[in-house]
């Protein structure tokens, strides 16, 4: 297995992935309703925001000297790197996410709202620039995660296009995961809107089948080997995960937890027909507190479940990262150019 890449690195392209990715759906959020779910909304962007710093922290903690890292203008000017895009990319996304979780701060903003001023004149405006830049921002770190593992030719699992597809889609995914997490610590003060609610689960819904059919393109590929020594040691990168000792974690975290429970939560969620509001209140209104207690009980799954899925989806995104890592092996390209040199 890929020993040279160690934890660090995994968990930032968990970590800088989720936060892209949880930070683009909040920003979704927002710009479909500027009025409902700011609860929900403020919490995503602040996870949003510490998940990629401490991503990046810890990639940092990889380097020989951290501390020089922090200087960019003078670590990060090769811009022919992906390395210095990554860079510069999240560090804008840190700025654009931070301040926009600022803004959505409803404690932050309601004495400013008070006093008046331009920023309360435009706080809409500049909450719907700041979402669409972060957009873009969350977006282009969410692909840096992919394209910094391809980079490297000397290993073919990684050394494909499907890589980035793959961990853009996974940071999405985990992203929504992380919106519904931050939905149910939310609920009992700001539930989420029924119609986010919705728009959540079909995301996910849409985001899991994807990302199915990118991983078993993924590893189809990889699995269909050659004659060359990249192929082959591609193939048995992809056997490691499929049937060798990566397996397990494989099909348990990743396939299982990762895939089928999100999927299954998300299709019930859609299938069931919520209850009217109505209902609900003469559900609680009833008896002397009985019925308080039933309806709080029967809810008691409708917020949990979701709760299961979005967990099942952060420890499978968490799960890809580190067996991709993991799988990595890298190929002797150097012996099989020196035998054809000679042949």
């Amino acid at each position: 297995m890929q020993t040279i890449w160690g934890w660090q690195p995994a968990l930032y392209l968990f970590l800088g992935g989720m936060g892209g990715g949880a930070f683009l759906t909040a920003a979704v959020l927002y710009l479909r309703d500027r009025t409902g779910n700011n609860r929900v909304i403020c919490a995503s962007m602040w996870a949003a925001v510490i998940s990629l710093a401490v991503g990046l922290l810890l990639l940092l903690s990889e380097l020989v000297t951290p501390a020089r890292g922090l200087m960019m203008w003078q670590s990060f000017s090769h811009f022919t790197s992906w390395m210095t895009y990554g860079a510069w990319g999240a560090f804008a996304a840190i700025v654009v996410f931070g301040v926009s979780a600022l803004l959505a701060t409803e404690k932050l903003m309601a004495p400013v709202r008070k006093r008046g001023g331009w920023l309360a004149a435009h706080e809409t405006g500049l909450r719907s620039g700041l979402a669409i830049v972060g957009i873009v921002l969350g977006a282009f770190v969410a692909v840096y995660t992919g394209m910094l593992l391809m980079a490297p030719a000397s290993v073919p699992l990684w050394n494909t296009p499907l890589l980035p597809l793959l961990f853009t889609v996974s940071a999405f995914d985990t992203g929504v995961a992380l919106v519904e997490v931050m939905a149910v610590v939310a609920a009992r003060k700001d539930p989420l809107g029924a119609d986010a609610k919705r728009f959540l689960e079909r995301c996910v819904v849409v985001l899991v089948l994807l990302e199915a059919v990118v991983l078993a393109a993924f590893l189809g590929t990889a699995l269909a080997g050659g004659t060359d020594a990249a192929a082959a040691t591609a193939a048995a990168s992809a056997a490691m995960l499929v049937g060798g000792p990566l397996a397990g974690w494989f099909w348990v975290l990743l396939v299982a937890a990762g895939l089928a429970l999100p999927l299954t939560v998300a299709v019930v969620g859609l299938v069931r027909k919520p209850a009217s509001p109505s209902a609900r209140d003469a559900a609680a209104d009833t008896g002397d507190g009985e019925g308080t207690a039933n309806a709080a009980t029967k809810s008691q799954p409708k917020r949990w479940l979701p709760l299961a899925g979005a967990c099942g989806a952060l420890a499978g995104g968490c799960a890809l990262r580190f067996l991709v890592l993991a799988a990595g092996v890298h190929a002797n390209l150097a012996s099989e150019t020196i035998l054809r040199l000679l042949g």
